[in-house]
């Protein structure tokens, strides 16, 4: 996910947006994170992977959630319910703190990446704000026009690799969907990964620093499957990989999944950063 704004920055958005109005406070933290143009930063900074009788679990310093690993992704699909978000304990009161819900094709494993999902960001006051938008690297994240979205409701988001540099976003909330055509993009996908994700995303050109994290409870990704090769598979049917969010001080999240169920949970003990 591509916001480009450094911490310098956020930090004095956030600062200013304290005494302003829940709509000005939204504006001023998307044109902050919408600054300037940074590079491909949504991949997973530096996974760390463990190999134990076949399982590959990892870790990782923005993503948490599953992965599919394998060649041949066209396709990816998820529904989630928007959590309400709050601030972690010992959290810094003059910062937004955020996160964001996304699926996915590639990232995993290389820079790559067509994605579709949901923006939060809550302040001391309680007040929160909730942004649908697209991406596609290493374009900017585009708001969804008409699409609302609040704590409760029930987005269904898909990614779709359609050629070799273009896919289709597809969101679907209260019977209102969304999508976006992307044709002759700078960059190919190669279809290696799908994702179901939730990120705390890099403010630099790459990994740290991290924007400030919010509590966001459990995100459960319902009707997760992937389209490999042709087939319809869901996460336990593919070359999976388990991700949990790690800054150094233990995992921040509790990943995991059960057939076509992808479930992450914020890990309130280690979560202030």
């Amino acid at each position: 996910m591509k916001f480009g704004a450094s911490a310098a920055n956020l930090l004095l958005a956030a600062t200013a947006a304290m005494a302003s109005p829940l709509s000005a406070r939204k504006q001023t933290a998307i044109d902050t994170f919408r600054a300037r143009r940074s590079l491909r930063s949504s991949i997973a900074s530096r996974p760390s992977t463990n190999n134990t009788g076949g399982t590959t679990d990892a870790t990782s310093p923005n993503w948490a959630g599953v992965a599919i690993s394998q060649p041949g992704v066209t396709e990816v699909s998820g529904t989630f319910t928007v959590p309400q978000p709050k601030m972690p304990p010992g959290a810094d009161p003059n910062l937004a703190h955020c996160g964001v819900a996304w699926v996915g094709i590639d990232g995993w494993t290389n820079g790559d990446l067509i994605q579709t999902g949901v923006l939060w960001c809550t302040y001391i006051d309680n007040s929160t704000f909730w942004y649908p938008w697209y991406e596609y690297l290493p374009g900017f994240i585009t708001e969804i026009d008409g699409v609302n979205v609040t704590a409760g409701s029930v987005v269904t988001v898909n990614a779709k690799k359609t050629g070799t540099n273009s896919g289709i976003t597809t969101l679907t909330v209260d019977d209102v969907t969304a999508s976006h055509d992307f044709t002759g993009e700078e960059y190919s996908l190669p279809g290696t990964s799908a994702e179901w994700i939730v990120e705390d995303y890099s403010l630099g050109l790459v990994g740290p620093p991290y924007a400030p994290f919010a509590d966001f409870g459990t995100v459960t990704f319902t009707r997760a499957t992937a389209v490999v090769n042709g087939a319809t598979i869901t996460p336990s049917e593919g070359n999976w990989v388990i991700v949990d969010l790690d800054q150094g001080n233990g995992p921040i999240t509790s990943s995991s999944f059960s057939g076509s169920t992808v479930t992450v949970s914020y890990n309130s003990d280690l979560g202030a950063n």
